[in-house]
């Protein structure tokens, strides 16, 4: 059987307790490269998402990034995601350097998420993913699995929250806590659900200035079993997420609000985990006091990494409840 994995590089991290004192660091992450897979043993059940486009409910929101902002007392949002992702996890032969196999080369998956203001500071939500449609080669040209990848999945259910601990009396800064649980209710089989629960929780700045809006995520997603796919040197465990976005308002175009967003999202997995980054450009608008949209194309910059795809669409379409 071939040798095969994930490109990447980067020694041994240290464990649980080293990782929680470094949390409140995380932004740095953006900037850790990744480590290479040793030698691989064999399994034959994904057990993970390869999805790591995870919208925040409410107000805020950029595509994945969020501000420090909640919805008032009582006030709901609903919010639609659309995602078009090309070959998020590649599968290389350690000898040849040669591709060997996609287990997932295209994927269209949808989110739907709900947001409810609980108290001035606090709002809760939920957000269901699914996958419309997805093609690739699972785990058959590998030799693990005769199984084809199945083109519809569900993926896990989400709880969400977001406190906003403080904003200047301006609203110009702002920052807060926003976490979600993650239930196993997802297709483990087809790489839209992962084994067992996930917690993660992010702290959250947000500043704005005129027409700019700029915010930081930075926290840690826990995993509550570790899972391996394929190799035993490159574990999916707990893993630190760093995320940058901005937003700068454009001039009106046919009575259209527009304004152009970019962010950036980099993940690192602990013990030599897969660490995907991804960056993302785009536009978003504005249609009356309720309606938001946001439209964003971008790609991986961690070449093969598990959650980085060669390229991504996505859009975003947002409605505050009455």
């Amino acid at each position: 059987m071939k040798r095969l994995g994930q490109r990447s590089a980067k020694p041994q991290g240290k464990r649980t307790a080293k990782r929680l004192l470094v949390a409140a660091l995380t932004l740095l992450v953006l900037a850790l490269p990744s480590r290479a897979w040793a030698q691989l043993t064999d399994f034959d059940k994904p057990a993970i998402s390869v999805e790591r486009l995870w919208s925040e409910p409410g107000p805020g929101a950029f595509v994945a990034g969020t501000d420090a902002s909640v919805l008032p007392v009582g006030a709901m949002s609903v919010s639609f995601l659309a995602s078009l992702m090309s070959r998020p996890l590649v599968l290389t032969d350690l000898r040849t350097g040669e591709e060997a196999s996609v287990p997932v080369a295209l994927r269209l998956g949808y989110e739907l998420t709900l947001a409810r203001g609980i108290t001035d500071k606090l709002q809760i939500g939920l957000a269901l993913p699914m996958v419309a449609a997805q093609d690739g080669d699972r785990l058959q040209k590998i030799g693990l699995s005769e199984e084809s990848l199945a083109p519809i999945a569900l993926g896990d259910l989400r709880l969400h929250g977001k406190l906003r601990l403080q904003e200047d009396l301006n609203k110009a800064y702002a920052y807060g806590v926003s976490f979600y649980l993650a239930l196993p209710t997802g297709d483990e089989d087809n790489f839209a659900g992962e084994r067992s629960a996930v917690f993660a929780w992010n702290l959250v700045a947000s500043y704005r200035w005129r027409g700019l809006r700029v915010a930081g995520n930075a926290g840690i997603r826990l995993r509550t079993s570790e899972v391996i796919l394929l190799s035993p040197a490159r574990p999916n465990g707990n893993e630190l997420i760093g995320i940058v976005a901005a937003e700068y308002a454009l001039p009106r175009f046919f009575g259209l609000s527009l304004a152009a967003l970019g962010e950036l999202v980099k993940v690192r997995g602990d013990d030599g985990g897969p660490s995907p980054g991804e960056w993302r450009l785009g536009v978003s608008s504005s249609v009356g006091s309720r309606l938001r949209w946001r439209i964003a194309a971008g790609q991986g910059f961690t070449p093969d990494e598990l959650g980085a795809p060669s390229w991504r669409l996505a859009s975003v379409v947002q409605y505050a409840l009455p």
